[in-house]
């Protein structure tokens, strides 16, 4: 067992060693390839560094005793064979005495539970390839120059091996150049080899903290190089990180192992596009390689293990118990409609949503209040018993804590589950039909548009999770047979059980007809957000004048449209005793007003002094704990999201008024006092940000 303890100990040394350089000497260097190269190079040398023989020059003797002398490591060394040696010696005792079982060491018991660990870990990585697998015969493929081109509903953009999975609908002809372009480059430099290789090692070495990290800078470092090759392919730069942007506010589901196009790093990557290439003098940096090697071997290798088992013994440390580790575990909706999972990670108190897989961290203030990066308060509350009960988040979300038991479902039988099968139709929206079917002792749910099935999570015989943003929790009603009727969704959407389904019928319409429907309009619950239509062939297109996407529209009668490629997205128009078109209402819900004196923002240059006192920290009325820094630039304002550091350009209208030349829908309305004092603003025309001392 020492061999193996020591052998590990060495190579999260060595990895460790090259993964310091890199963040301080490399990260932000433009040598792309390099980099990549070197981190590579990092995780094949550190698991064949340590198995290298230690030089022995008798000549040299004196200078190899200085080494050892000096060497941090050596007493850890040594501990560990002292405490072999300790361990040896009570099991021989033991045998002696009784003849019989010998019972295992605390060093092999530990070396077990490692092992345990990497095999886990290796046997998800088995999982996930096999998902992928799965994902990727179950997905209409074209096979074109090399490259498979898979059609993939509901994700956002990214590629595995010579697979590409994009769903074009949500992306202009622009947009889906420049993503299968950047998925190209992955492809075509076969990146998903970096990406299993780093998966690899961790398994091995997933004790080392740093090996989350160095995988994280594996995946940054791919996209660095293929963000560099589509620009210099001729993309347009702006363009391109606009589309980056664009794309990472899509619907996003997890794979591992991919490499995917809008990765949360956006602004590294934006930043790194921006920069200088590096010079050429920058190259000292990699000969530096070499000299770190040669030390991280001295380092490792002073001595044999056999040495080191006749060295004195070093004194032994314990750590004192986490007070994280209390607060760590699953936490609950009051409804069971959402979970977190908290976890304890080098001493910082991590928080993990469950519903999309993304992760923040906790400032400790006192035992049991925390503050996230933006300054929300998150507090818990400990039974008499010191255990964590509850978590109150944001001031008003409260969290229960929840046993892992909790996120089983639990057992329906066929019957109740017949019970609930049928075809339901949207109460809001007559074109859209969802099918609930029984299907091997589980309830799916079928989109009927398009065939799109989702496993239900059931909460009971009644109530089911579902992973899709307009249902999410589902809770059905039955009648006195005990035979579902209908189902009522979270966000209070009603779902009537019918007969049969009944696909949306199209009609054409003449182009006088549909020329009345063309104009701009605004949204009623956000002043200054418009979107155009316009007559185009036999039906409408809506341009959605903040972000320029296009929807194309079909009509299903003189006053209704459904969108061609989404039922959900409907257009029901009124008009006036005239016959002019006032409103349009979409998706059943949000109101749209006929404005035809549409024009776009005129931008205008404000003094120095009239910027600055627009500068603060405002917090959000409708939510205590989240804020917001605007400060003054040279040409306008920039608006900082104190919760995840994103960050916002705005230029001037009016001495108070603004709005964001990429997103001119997020307008910022300043409102000052009597004695000319900055006291809130309305960004949106809906949220009230109230400026804070």
């Amino acid at each position: 067992m020492q061999p193996l303890i020591i052998y590990l100990l060495k190579t999260n040394v060595v990895i460790s060693i090259l993964f310091l350089f890199y963040l301080l000497m490399l990260k932000n260097d433009k040598s792309f390839w390099q980099n990549r190269f070197y981190l590579l190079f990092s995780l094949l040398l550190s698991p064949l560094l340590p198995f290298l023989p230690e030089l022995s020059f008798t000549h040299l003797a004196t200078i190899q005793r200085q080494l050892i002398t000096v060497n941090p490591l050596n007493n850890l060394y040594t501990t560990i064979g002292h405490s072999q040696a300790v361990n040896t010696h009570i099991n021989t005792t033991y045998i002696a005495d009784k003849q019989g079982f010998t019972p295992p060491s605390l060093m092999q018991i530990l070396v077990g539970a490692y092992l345990l660990v990497s095999l886990v870990l290796l046997i998800r990585l088995i999982i996930k390839l096999m998902r992928l697998s799965i994902l990727i015969k179950r997905t209409d493929k074209e096979f074109k120059h090399g490259i498979y081109y898979c059609t993939f509903d509901g994700t956002a953009p990214f590629s595995f091996f010579n697979y590409l999975f994009i769903n074009k609908q949500l992306y202009n002809d622009r947009e889906s150049q420049q993503i299968i372009s950047h998925e190209k480059v992955h492809i075509r430099q076969w990146h998903s080899i970096d990406i299993l290789f780093a998966e690899l090692v961790h398994a091995i070495l997933w004790i080392n903290p740093l090996m989350i990290y160095f995988k994280r800078y594996i995946r940054l470092n791919h996209e660095y190089i293929a963000d560099g090759e589509v620009i210099n392919s001729g993309f347009n730069k702006k363009d391109y990180q606009l589309s980056i942007l664009h794309s990472s506010l899509k619907l996003l589901q997890g794979y591992p192992l991919i490499n995917l196009y809008n990765s949360s790093k956006i602004k590294l990557r934006i930043k790194m596009m921006n920069l200088k290439k590096s010079p050429s003098a920058n190259v000292y940096k990699y000969a530096f390689v070499l000299l770190l090697v040669t030390a991280s071997y001295f380092l490792i290798n002073p001595l044999s293990v056999s040495a080191l088992q006749k060295t004195v013994s070093g004194k032994s440390t314990t750590s004192n118990a986490d007070p994280l580790k209390a607060i760590e575990g699953l936490y609950r909706m009051p409804d069971k409609s959402a979970y977190l999972q908290l976890s304890e990670v080098n001493h910082v108190l991590v928080v993990k949503q469950l519903w999309d897989g993304d992760k923040f961290s906790l400032k400790q203030k006192s035992e049991l209040n925390f503050i996230t990066d933006g300054g929300a308060p998150f507090k818990f509350t400990k039974d008499k018993d010191g255990n964590a009960t509850q978590l109150l988040a944001f001031n008003h979300d409260v969290w229960l804590k929840a046993n892992d038991g909790d996120l089983k479902d639990p057992a329906l039988n066929t019957q109740q589950l017949k019970a609930l099968e049928g075809i339901y139709q949207k109460a809001a929206n007559k074109a859209v039909y969802v099918q609930i079917i029984a299907k091997q002792n589980k309830l799916i749910a079928k989109q009927l548009w398009d065939g799109k099935e989702t496993t239900m999570s059931a909460q009971s015989d009644v109530s089911f999770l579902v992973h899709v943003g307009y249902l999410r929790i589902v809770n059905f009603s039955k009648n006195d047979e005990g035979t579902a009727t209908k189902f009522s969704t979270l966000n209070k959407d009603e779902w009537n059980k019918v007969d049969s389904y009944q696909p949306p019928v199209r009609i054409k319409l003449a182009i006088q007809d549909l020329k009345k429907f063309e104009g701009y309009y605004e949204f009623k619950d956000r002043k200054g957000q418009f979107l155009q239509i316009s007559a185009v062939g036999n039906g409408l297109v809506l341009k959605q004048l903040w972000d320029n996407r296009e929807v194309a529209f079909k009509a299903t009668s003189a006053l209704n449209f459904l969108a061609e490629e989404n039922p959900q997205f409907t257009l029901d128009f009124t008009a006036d005793n005239a016959g002019n078109i006032t409103q349009v209402l979409a998706f059943g819900k949000d109101v749209w007003i006929r404005n035809d004196n549409y024009h776009a923002p005129v931008e205008i240059k404000l003094s120095a002094p009239d910027l600055k006192k627009l500068e603060g920290k405002y917090e959000f009325k409708n939510e205590k704990g989240q804020f917001i820094q605007i400060s003054a630039t040279d040409s306008g304002l920039v608006l900082k999201q104190l919760w995840d550091d994103h960050q916002i350009d705005f230029v001037a209208t009016d001495k108070l008024d603004f709005f964001s030349k990429n997103q001119p829908g997020f307008t910022l309305q300043f409102t000052s006092d009597n004695a000319g004092n900055i006291t809130q603003v309305l960004a949106f025309g809906q949220d009230v940000w109230v400026k804070a001392n």
